[in-house]
């Protein structure tokens, strides 16, 4: 039969511990951000808007092939570009990509990359960014 010893308890001391983690951060600034009059600290690793060159892009379907979410769908954009003779671009749902960069690594041209740019939101319940979008900033996009 094993016997089981109960650990030896000296009163008053967790309630002591609680009270002194209460007291070390009850003078604290909070962390708390005010988005979006201030912008939170993005780490310089942190990318998020994928970007699109239509003019290295030569529409070989990869991007779409390697996208676990299904986020990514070519579509045919009439464009005068002699490397992409199908025509085909990636259009890409921002509700549905999780940034996993599988795009961006895949792509042989480097046609896609993300860059810094965090907000993307936008006012109408589409998430789709069509190719011509992808080649904007999100200013110009907005606009």
């Amino acid at each position: 039969m094993i016997e089981v010893k109960e650990p030896k308890r000296i009163p008053f001391v967790g309630m002591l511990q609680g009270m002194f983690t209460v007291f070390k951060h009850l003078f604290k600034k909070p962390i708390t951000v005010q988005y979006p009059e201030e912008k939170a600290y993005t780490p310089p690793r942190f990318k998020f808007r994928i970007f699109l060159s239509m003019d290295d892009c030569v529409g070989c379907t990869l991007c779409e092939q390697v996208c676990p979410n299904l986020s990514i769908r070519m579509i045919v954009v009439e464009r005068n570009n002699p490397h992409n003779k199908r025509n085909l671009y990636p259009q890409v749902n921002f509700g549905t990509c999780t940034v996993c960069r599988n795009c961006e690594e895949i792509c042989p041209t480097e046609a896609i990359y993300l860059t810094h740019e965090l907000e993307t939101a936008r006012t109408r319940n589409n998430f789709f960014y069509s190719p011509q979008e992808l080649e904007k900033t999100e200013e110009e996009v907005k606009k």
